[in-house]
């Protein structure tokens, strides 16, 4: 069926797979679409991305943005058709919260409702997180309201998903450094937090049953995990992973370039089965004096009592490149996505200050047994240029629903830190025009090719084959309808 979807195909030769082992069809990945057009020459980096699976072609990205040399801000960007435009503006807090640096942005969305959430740090002293909601239909965010008013609070993710008491309404968790505050309203007021204990990087994920899932690294050898079935009421605390390499949260002497590399752990669930998937990031062995860094993969299917043994999913060649900065979601149909960073197409020594990088997105449609490569970067970019001394971010971000993926990364050809995306389509069958449904769009397509075909190997609505669109294909059609 491969063929069908010839009409999406992108000729880029940055773009391309490197395994063929996943079964089905593959994704398509469109070229590099910078984001924060707005922020001109200035730095960008610290990325985050959500989409309603309700409607994937809605979509709010983030980031730190330094486009005003007095300030350091939180901008987003928002994508009302699939992320052909996307639309980017700062967001602050209300005025007396606000300070000279704000960011550490965070989203989320909503399934049940198709809400999706935007916020970020106020780091002054009257400050404090932030949090200000779009409403489905609507394209302009409402006032931001604070969510803990403290000025030394510090990274922060948040989620929502259903109430272990009631799947049917929806909760949204913060977890950052004071631990885990929730709201039962829509983000409109929060409570006062649960504490995690000792860690950082603190992500939380929400469970098909509305269990509370927080992984974290405690600074040590311990990719960790906080697991709730209270709806964060009190948590219990079990090991990940342990790690083989440990280096201090400002250290970046492991990889090309100047910059911090904190050894944060990602996590995410899948609704339909519970099964719980992290990755991170680990030195496998030392290659001609420098360090290899991969990115380690393992899951749970017990709620996170027992992980699988971790196993290296990067695929660079003999001469090594380190992988890092991962982030890991998992779609409706449990297919997993990855965007990350990648030094494999230079070579370089760890000391050197003009680190080359790349950024990579890989995809699983089997659990991770198997997985897709694509480089999204048309050339290596030099973290020397990021534009902010030593800083080029802590994370990426990543957003998959529907059969839209948009991973939000960093890259500095342009001489500056920007930020891009690249819009990642998994074809649908019968979705003749690639909008991730079978409606009336398509109908209308397959009746204009209506009668033989031209070609008989590019011949899009010729669902069954036989180079013909006919009665046989309009049935295919309509059996696929929705």
């Amino acid at each position: 069926m491969g063929r069908k979807f010839s009409h999406y195909a992108v000729a880029l030769l940055a773009i391309m797979p490197v395994s063929f082992a996943v079964a089905g069809e593959k994704p398509i990945v469109g070229p590099q679409i910078r984001i924060d057009i707005g922020g001109g020459t200035a730095a960008a980096n610290e990325t985050t991305c959500s989409l309603s699976k309700l409607d994937p072609n809605v979509a709010i990205a983030g980031w730190n943005d330094y486009r005003d040399p007095s300030f350091i801000l939180a901008a987003f960007s928002t994508t009302f058709d699939g992320g052909k435009t996307w639309s980017d503006f700062i967001l602050r807090p209300p005025a007396q919260f606000q300070s000279a640096i704000e960011g550490d942005p965070f989203t989320a969305f909503d399934d049940r409702t198709g809400t999706l959430w935007a916020g970020a740090i106020s780091f002054g002293n009257n400050g404090g997180l932030y949090v200000a909601r779009l409403d489905p239909g609507e394209t302009q965010l409402n006032t931001p309201v604070m969510a803990d008013i403290d000025g030394d609070v510090d990274k922060a993710w948040m989620v929502t998903g259903p109430t272990p008491d009631d799947l049917e309404t929806t909760r949204l968790y913060i977890t950052y450094n004071f631990g885990v505050i929730q709201s039962n309203n829509m983000g409109d007021s929060w409570t006062d937090p649960v504490s995690l204990g000792f860690g950082i990087g603190f992500l939380p994920r929400i469970g098909p049953g509305g269990e509370v899932y927080v992984a974290y690294w405690d600074l040590g050898t311990g990719m960790m995990l906080k697991r709730s079935l209270n709806g964060g009421a009190s948590f219990v605390t079990r090991t990940i992973a342990t790690r083989m390499d440990v280096w201090p949260v400002q250290d970046g002497s492991r990889f090309p370039g100047q910059f911090r590399v904190p050894a944060n752990c990602y996590l995410d669930v899948d609704d339909n089965t519970g099964v719980l998937y992290a990755v991170y990031f680990d030195t496998t062995n030392i290659v001609f004096g420098n360090a290899n860094v991969d990115l380690y993969f393992t899951k749970s299917e017990d709620r996170g009592d027992t992980w699988t043994t971790p196993i290296v999913i990067n695929q660079d060649a003999a001469i090594p490149g380190d992988q890092f900065f991962p982030w890991i979601e998992v779609d409706e149909e449990g297919r997993l996505h990855i965007v990350y960073i990648d030094s494999r197409n230079t070579v370089q020594d760890d000391d050197v200050l003009h680190g080359m990088f790349d950024v990579y997105y890989i995809f699983s449609e089997d659990g991770g047994d198997n997985w897709l490569e694509f480089r999204l970067t048309p050339k290596p970019w030099d973290s020397a240029l990021a534009g902010n001394g030593t800083f080029i971010g802590d994370y990426l971000g990543l957003a998959a629903g529907g059969n839209r993926i948009y991973p939000i990364y960093l890259d500095t050809h342009n001489g500056d830190g920007d930020i891009y995306t690249n819009v990642i389509i998994i074809p649908v069958f019968a979705d003749l025009d690639g909008n991730g449904t079978v409606d009336i769009n398509d109908l209308l397509i397959l009746l204009a090719n209506w009668g033989p075909c031209a070609d008989c190997n590019d011949c899009p609505a010729d669902l069954n084959d036989d180079c013909s669109v006919s009665t046989a294909d309009l049935l295919l059609l309509f059996s696929n309808w929705g």
